[in-house]
């Protein structure tokens, strides 16, 4: 495991562990941008493995998907978990209505666990 993919997943699991602790807020939907950046963060150290260097996240989403789930490398339900996380991310931090109910968050965060617990068993 390179450096760069190593600081990236110490990255995740911050963004991780604030999220699982802001669900049980007043303010929960929070815990969906955090859970969304503990995905993001991973991606990018995988992407860095492979030395591709991203400036946006809809790049980080292409190349992802282009070097790790077209080639099969990492199953297509990651990619989903992450298109999911960056729309609920969306609508959480710029829809006025973009609230979210606990059980749904809590699914989010649960897709960011899996994933980063994906690339620790199989990238660490």
């Amino acid at each position: 495991m390179s450096e760069d993919l190593s600081h990236c997943i110490s990255k995740a699991e911050a963004y991780l562990a604030n999220a699982k602790l802001i669900v049980n807020t007043e303010f929960p939907n929070g815990a969906i941008t955090s859970s969304y950046y503990c995905f993001f963060w991973l991606v990018r150290g995988l992407l860095a493995e492979k030395n591709i260097v991203t400036k946006r996240h809809s790049s980080a989403r292409e190349m992802f998907s282009l070097h790790y789930i077209k080639s099969g490398e990492i199953p297509e339900t990651h990619k989903d978990s992450f298109a999911v996380l960056f729309e609920h991310r969306q609508i959480a931090d710029y829809d006025i209505d973009g609230d979210f109910p606990v059980e749904e968050i809590k699914r989010l965060v649960k897709l960011s666990e899996d994933f980063l617990s994906f690339v620790k068993r199989n990238y660490a």
